[in-house]
């Protein structure tokens, strides 16, 4: 008798279950779906193993996605995603980087560094405002020579001491930290992978830094990353190919009508590949999978959407280490190409072949497998 009462309400669970999601069911039903789904599971089994083979399921049903005009049906146990390549959304919300960097005693050494620094720049701001003469505007002036930092900023934007606490102040600063940082990084790897693999590329990037520096070992400054017009889209390629977050996930919160027709659901999950999206020809052209930093040219650049092209997401909420990181990879690289030639296995074709995998962030299978070598320093 018990059993049978518990196999009632197990039946009548699924059933009302279901009922309050049949229009979620009813609109998946006209979406195609990947063959390898099993019941209960979906395609939970299909995300497990190593990070290489999660990676190589997920850039699957991308190539899915695009074959089935963008959209895919995916169903995790009970919940339903669907995979995109078509940016659908003007203002897409990046889901943000959520990443470990640091082993804790790295956290607390860290941590205190800037404790430290922030304390710091209170105390010079508030020397500032006492030493200024009173018939001078006392507000901490944006404008004057000294350059400012982006805690400078922080602490001024928010009210000085009636702003920020130096805990938000630390929480605010970590997040550009880490998110620039550890962005870059992975992009700075995939870079000289495709350098090495593309050695006439490499050799424009060091033609246009000799023209900037000459042969000397003066420091950089801002004015000369202006001038990196040929690494810049280098740059942006690497990143187009190799995008350091290639997945994002969103929740649909009301029925949303595509322009192809279909419809998503409330309640659904979308599983946005910027992998996809980045390699899909229908934006751009029959040779997306190719290497060639050139298509970021003006008179070649011109994307359908906006969101064609989003290495760190897009829209409102995009990564916030963006700037930060992509001035950190120039002044990175072109630090490097200057002194160093970047030596590894020519790539044969324009296609790049480098295995990738998820690991917080995509990162390549075998490392980054090049070497460098001093160039003259007197050319």
């Amino acid at each position: 008798m018990f059993e049978f009462l518990l196999i009632l309400v197990g039946l009548s669970w699924i059933l009302v279950f279901r009922y309050r999601r049949r229009n979620m069911y009813r609109m998946a039903v006209a979406i195609p779906a990947p063959d390898e789904t099993i019941p209960l599971i979906g395609v939970a089994h299909k995300l497990m193993g190593s990070t290489e083979e999660i990676m190589s399921s997920l850039q699957r049903y991308s190539y899915d996605a695009i074959k089935h005009n963008g959209i895919v049906t995916m169903w995790l146990f009970h919940l339903l995603y669907f995979g995109r390549n078509i940016p659908v959304f003007g203002h897409v919300q990046n889901i943000g980087i959520d990443v470990a960097v640091f082993k804790q005693a790295a956290c607390d050494v860290f941590y205190e560094r800037l404790t430290k620094v922030i304390q710091s720049k209170r105390e010079e701001f508030h020397m500032e405002k006492i030493s200024k003469d009173l018939e001078v505007d006392t507000h901490y002036d944006l404008g004057s020579h000294k350059s400012k930092t982006f805690l400078d900023l922080l602490i001024t934007f928010s009210g000085d001491e009636k702003g920020y606490t130096n805990v938000e102040l630390r929480e605010e600063m970590l997040t550009l930290t880490v998110a620039g940082t550890d962005t870059s990084a992975v992009g700075i790897g995939f870079t000289l992978e495709l350098l090495a693999k593309y050695p006439k590329i490499q050799e424009n990037i060091f033609q246009e830094l000799y023209g900037i520096f000459g042969g000397s070992e003066r420091a950089l400054v801002k004015e000369d990353l202006e001038k990196m017009k040929y690494l810049e889209r280098v740059v942006k390629e690497s990143l187009r190919l190799f995008p350091p977050v290639p997945f994002i996930i969103r929740k649909v919160l009301e029925d949303t009508r595509l322009p192809s027709g279909n419809v998503l659901p409330a309640g659904s999950g979308i599983f946005v590949s910027i992998w996809g999206i980045h390699r899909d020809p229908k934006y751009w052209g029959p040779e997306a999978e190719h290497f060639d930093p050139d298509r970021f040219l003006p008179q070649r650049f011109n994307v359908e959407h906006p969101c064609c092209y989003m290495p760190f997401s897009s829209g409102p909420r995009n990564c916030l280490g963006y700037q930060y990181a992509m001035i950190s990879m120039k002044a990175s690289l072109s630090a490097i190409l200057r002194r160093y030639k970047v030596v590894g296995e020519p790539e044969k074709g324009p296609v790049p072949r480098i295995r990738v995998k998820v690991d917080i962030m995509m990162k390549s299978v075998d490392g980054c497998q090049v070497a460098l070598e001093r160039r003259p320093t007197k050319l």
